[in-house]
């Protein structure tokens, strides 16, 4: 599995949801953290068809309800290393 961690909410690389769903293999997931996790509520954006999840302390921050979005998995930070250490790959993807 690949873990793809999004930061930033622009997801520059990524042009639209299409690359997105080219880049993840069924098995990969990806990781909604910091200012990513306004992506949940953009509704132009469909997410592939891997595993999604979302940091819950961003969340909480940006006061964001992802409990709506039936595709996301809700984590903890302890979650989120259990979730790295399991991945035989790490991208991360922040606005630079």
């Amino acid at each position: 599995m690949k873990l793809i961690t999004l930061t930033c909410a622009s997801i520059s690389p990524i042009k639209n949801s299409l690359e997105l769903k080219l880049l993840c293999l069924a098995t990969d997931a990806i990781l909604l953290r910091q200012d990513a996790v306004y992506l949940l509520k953009r509704p132009d954006l469909t997410w592939p068809t891997t595993q999604l999840y979302a940091l819950d302390i961003d969340l909480q921050a940006r006061n964001i309800q992802a409990t709506a979005n039936p595709n996301v998995t809700i984590i903890s930070a302890a979650q989120w290393v259990e979730l790295t250490i399991e991945a035989s790959q790490n991208i991360l993807w922040q606005q630079g």
